[in-house]
């Protein structure tokens, strides 16, 4: 099962370079290592010439494919675990027996390295990895249906006009769990668009007992709009209770449900506490993945500079959580001016800003991470404004 990944189709590019990077002008020279000796001889020579600095590295099979992109924040330390006696069945040994050659870059940053690891990923598309392949990490949208009767449902991208959408989201099965329990406490239908919607307030031509198309209506977990159990606006009520919370405007519903579910315990009625649980977990896993691409979203706007090792510096220009673009710190008036221009250009639309594309997922993923690991390193950040003074200033 090695590489499952490899995608069938053209023959994959043969390897020759990492390639220029769209973050960063100056790269160091890549360094390569045959693996055509014993595991000691390898490490033997990884020692003597590979750095113990950050970098990404890169195994080549023999047929001359890049088959795996790593990060570290020691190169060599990393490398050698690839060439260790240990589990047969480790992911670092299943790689080395495919590799025929390892190569390196060092990159003069750890958050540095984490960018043009997943900048590599994306244009190399290795078979053994998953991290930073879109079309593995199962994204998608959270999206709110146009029919007469709307109900949540997960989309790889947002249908063409549809209600409304959130995301993107990593679409597990968990999240998959947690928008049918959306439905479901919530009270909207999930079954197909082909069943007719009969609201109560809808007048017929003669009066009639409607039954309701599946279980749930008779359970009482939907308002049955198939069989007039709800009038219209009864019915749009819920979806706008649904859409407050996934808007995280309104978190009733899981105070309500942490309520019910203590009751419940309270009265020994166990199997009734448990559900209440289950469906309070799930809620708030919907709650909790969508809350924090709200706070990326609405706080990470601000420059993030890193030093580099010969005095030098970058300005990661942040928006949104995402990295959209990186230039080195200004140290002459020329170079300000033209910092300045970017700065301006880049964080213009703060106010417009449009939903967080699907391409930049991954990116605001490892920004998010990045800071939640290093929150030492949000004390050194700017506000655009300050960078732009810092310019002007220096202009």
């Amino acid at each position: 099962m090695d590489g499952v990944l490899w995608q069938t189709g053209s023959p994959p590019e043969v390897f020759t370079g990492f390639g220029p990077s769209a973050y960063f002008s100056s790269q160091s020279a890549l360094e390569t290592l045959e693996l055509a000796l014993e595991h000691r001889e390898v490490r033997r020579r990884l020692r003597a010439v590979c750095p113990t600095s950050p970098g990404v590295y890169g195994m080549v099979d023999r047929a001359g494919q890049l088959i795996y992109v790593g990060v570290s924040a020691k190169l060599c330390d990393r490398l050698l675990t690839y060439f260790t006696a240990g589990d047969d069945g480790a992911k670092e040994r299943r790689i080395a027996k495919h590799a025929r050659q390892v190569v390196w870059e060092p990159v003069d940053h750890e958050f540095m390295a984490q960018l043009r690891e997943l900048e590599l990923i994306r244009r190399w598309r290795p078979r053994f990895n998953r991290r930073g392949r879109l079309e593995s990490e199962r994204c998608g949208y959270i999206c709110l249906t146009t029919d007469e009767a709307p109900r949540f449902h997960a989309a790889r991208r947002p249908p063409r006009g549809a209600r409304r959408s959130w995301g993107p989201v990593r679409t597990s099965r968990k999240l998959l769990a947690a928008i049918n329990r959306l439905n479901h406490v919530f009270r909207l239908r999930d079954c197909a668009r082909e069943i007719p919607v009969r609201f109560a307030d809808q007048r017929t031509l003669f009066d009639q007992e409607w039954q309701a198309g599946c279980l749930r209506g008779s359970l009482a977990s939907c308002s049955a709009p198939c069989a007039a159990g709800c009038s219209r606006p009864e019915y749009y009520r819920q979806v706008e209770q649904a859409v407050a919370f996934l808007d995280g405007t309104d978190r009733q519903v899981l105070q309500q449900m942490e309520t019910a579910m203590l009751d419940a315990s309270e009265r020994h009625d166990y199997e009734r506490a448990s559900s209440h649980r289950d469906a309070l977990q799930e809620l708030r896993y919907l709650f909790d993945q969508l809350q924090l691409l709200r706070d990326v979203a609405r706080d990470y706007w601000f420059v993030y500079p890193v030093n580099l090792p010969d005095g030098s510096g970058l300005w990661n220009l942040i928006a949104g959580g995402d990295v959209v673009a990186v230039t080195a710190e200004p140290r002459a008036k020329s170079e300000a001016n033209t910092v300045r221009a970017l700065l301006e250009a880049r964080y213009a639309q703060r106010d417009q800003q449009a939903q967080l594309p699907f391409e930049a997922f991954d990116r605001v993923r490892l920004v998010a991470s990045w800071f939640r690991h290093h929150t030492e390193e949000l004390e050194r950040v700017m506000s655009p404004s300050e960078a732009v003074a810092r310019c002007r200033k220096m202009a």
